[in-house]
């Protein structure tokens, strides 16, 4: 009997961040355009915001994606509020204080996390025990629980039609979704991505930069990719129970 209960349980998992990368990706336009891209994009201007975005994935997620995986997510109450977790910096090994700070900067001015959430990259040493998940699994392990996941967009400038350095250019966006067991080892990988209907032209390699246009393409390949996930999510989670 204890061991049909046991069976019948369902594991627990635990998000532990959140966030979207707000520096657009400029990997694909010409070279010497991508310094001037960036620093568009990491311009604290009103016109380009991604929390709006954020904020409507972050809903999505836990409202309606959260009801197909076959296990149950702990409460997020439970983790952002969770004082070992809150104090966590996810800066083992600087033993500098001022690279440290600097760091803490530079992610602070990079990423956009959900109220609450840290902003936690995944991996980041050979030895599993030193890694971000197996740190979390530790912080968390009075939450009774059996896996970590992340969660993270980010988004990429992506020429659509290019002949000559002419044509046209749209907005990537990426989801990513990581899931890792008690032993930080990764059980579940999703990475997709669609790309914006709407674009601005490309000249000579180089979309021309536009803040009233950014916003609604970031919008729209998020809009594109979510219907993907829609379909493609039950596939990815067919065998995750099992590796748990």
């Amino acid at each position: 009997m204890a061991s049909a209960v046991a069976y019948g349980q369902k594991k627990r998992v635990a998000v532990v961040t959140f966030f979207v990368d707000k520096y657009i990706d400029a990997s694909k336009i010409e070279a010497g355009s991508r310094a001037f891209a960036y620093e568009q994009t990491k311009q604290d201007d009103p016109r380009f915001d991604l929390r709006p975005v954020l904020q409507n994935f972050h809903e999505t997620f836990m409202k309606k994606y959260v009801k197909q995986f076959p296990f149950e997510i702990v409460p997020e109450k439970d983790i952002i509020n969770h004082p070992m977790y809150q104090a966590y910096k996810g800066l083992d090994g600087v033993e500098d204080e001022d690279s440290a700070d600097v760091l803490l900067e530079q992610i602070n001015d990079r990423f956009i996390a959900i109220d609450g959430y840290n902003v936690l990259l995944t991996g980041g040493n050979m030895l599993r025990s030193w890694r971000t998940e197996s740190h979390m699994m530790k912080i968390l392990e009075d939450q009774d629980i059996d896996g970590v996941m992340f969660v993270s967009m980010y988004y990429a400038w992506e020429p659509k039609v290019a002949l000559g350095g002419l044509g046209n250019c749209g907005v990537r966006s990426y989801i990513n979704i990581n899931l890792f067991d008690k032993d930080a080892k990764k059980v579940f990988k999703l990475d997709e991505f669609a790309t914006s209907k709407k674009g601005v032209p490309l000249v000579s390699g180089t979309p021309v930069m536009n803040y009233k246009k950014l916003m609604p393409m970031c919008e729209s390949a998020t809009e594109e990719l979510l219907a993907d996930l829609n379909k493609k999510l039950p596939k990815y989670l067919k065998k995750v129970d099992q590796r748990l």
